[in-house]
């Protein structure tokens, strides 16, 4: 656009029903009886992805996704049921295994989030809203379409949509899953925004936006919420209020039975603030009862140094032996499996490993980045082993202290 020069220029090669941008430089188009990706990177023809279902071919093409790793696409269709209304049209197409299923849908995304207790295991998920013609009520679905975490089975939830008692003939017509805080935001026809919470499907918030149809919108990646354009032209910006989303949920009960669990599962896997208390008590517990690796992970996933501190060492090194390794070295490790340690644990893992004469684990947790490199990292290293050392404090950008 700044430039105003010609990037690309194909030819489609039959009618253009429906386009969008599906990743930085690729363009979903869907044809009249097919769907392609252009990539303006080069000055290839167009891809075909997939054929459009027939069911598809008298309907109003409303959306077309893929998921990141291009292995999915899905179309939405609105057509006229025979028996009267409208028929809402989804099909799923598996890029990879060239099979594809049909879905009563309306409305639906992709994404990659945490939503089970595996952590650091990011599910992939299709989200879509059904509205089946035999039925009056409408559900949303979150079902995994890649491979579960390890031990854990494919994930799946399906829910009501709860539209307001004296609401007749609304219809969800966008979902952006908003990855940052493991939330999804849906828009009805009749302009209600509904926000739900991922891993159980809780309806967190319901609220009329506008009073206008809204007719486009797109994920806000700066902000992580959503920017949308009604019929009169108004645009809406829709955001999480990051300080206040997790007190929010655990003061109301009404939103979850266990609304204080649901609040510090979602502050553990998304690192959110406003449950700091929560962790506190959670660590503690743990700590009491002898559940170092447990206590260990609530410390893991606390935000910032809210107990990744010296204050948590000095318990872990204060706490008795269960027979089994050192507590602290029980937290140590537990951090390892899943983080980098901060500078203070880095230096207070080192110094009793080289006082057992183990430089080499210093190194292999180095070499796989594990540790945050200090000058007092480097000093407590190079005694037992300057190469080591060396190569710490050029990573660490410290010229003086490299001569």
């Amino acid at each position: 656009m700044g430039s105003k020069q010609k990037v690309k220029q194909c030819e489609i090669p039959e009618a253009v029903t429906f386009w969008k941008w599906v990743g930085p430089n690729t363009l979903g188009v869907v044809g009249a009886k097919k769907v392609f990706h252009v990539d303006i990177t080069n000055q290839d023809g167009p891809q075909e992805i997939l054929e459009r279902a027939p069911q598809l071919a008298s309907c109003l093409i409303l959306n077309y996704g893929v998921d990141s790793a291009n292995k999915w696409a899905f179309v939405v269709g609105l057509g006229k049921n025979p028996a009267g209304g409208i028929q809402c049209q989804m099909q799923l197409y598996s890029i990879e295994r060239k099979q594809q299923q049909m879905l009563e849908g309306v409305a639906g995304s992709f994404t990659d989030v945490q939503v089970t207790d595996a952590h650091g295991y990011k599910n992939s998920l299709f989200v879509f809203c059904e509205k089946k013609a035999a039925e009056s009520s409408q559900r949303l679905h979150i079902m995994e379409i890649g491979n579960p975490a390890p031990g854990q089975q494919k994930f799946k939830k399906s829910v009501e949509i709860q539209f307001p008692a004296d609401v007749q003939g609304d219809l969800p017509l966008i979902v952006h899953c908003v990855e940052k805080y493991g939330v999804i935001f849906m828009v009805t026809k009749l302009g209600y925004l509904y926000m739900y919470e991922m891993s159980e499907a809780v309806l967190l918030y319901r609220q009329r936006i506008t009073d206008q149809t809204v007719v486009v919108s797109c994920k806000n990646l700066q902000t992580h919420g959503m920017i949308a354009i009604n019929a009169a032209g108004q645009i809406l910006s829709v955001n999480v209020d990051e300080n206040n989303l997790i007190p929010f949920i655990s003061k109301n009960p009404s939103l979850h039975p266990d609304a204080v669990g649901l609040s510090f599962k979602m502050a553990q896997r998304f690192g959110l603030k406003g449950a700091d208390d929560l962790f506190l008590t959670q660590f503690n517990r743990l700590l009491a009862s002898g559940d170092y690796a447990g206590s260990a992970r609530i410390a893991a996933s606390a935000p910032g140094d809210l107990l990744r501190n010296q204050e948590t060492i000095n318990k872990f090194k204060s706490m008795p032996s269960t027979g089994g390794p050192l507590p602290i070295m029980v937290y140590f490790s537990t951090l390892l499996q899943t983080t980098t340690l901060n500078a203070l644990e880095s230096v207070e893992l080192a110094k009793p490993v080289i006082l057992q004469n183990r430089v080499n684990m210093i190194e292999e947790w180095y070499k796989q980045q594990k540790l945050t490199i200090t000058n007092e990292l480097v000093e407590i290293v190079r005694p037992a082993n300057p190469n080591l050392a060396n190569a710490m404090t050029i990573k660490s950008g410290n010229p003086d202290m490299v001569i």
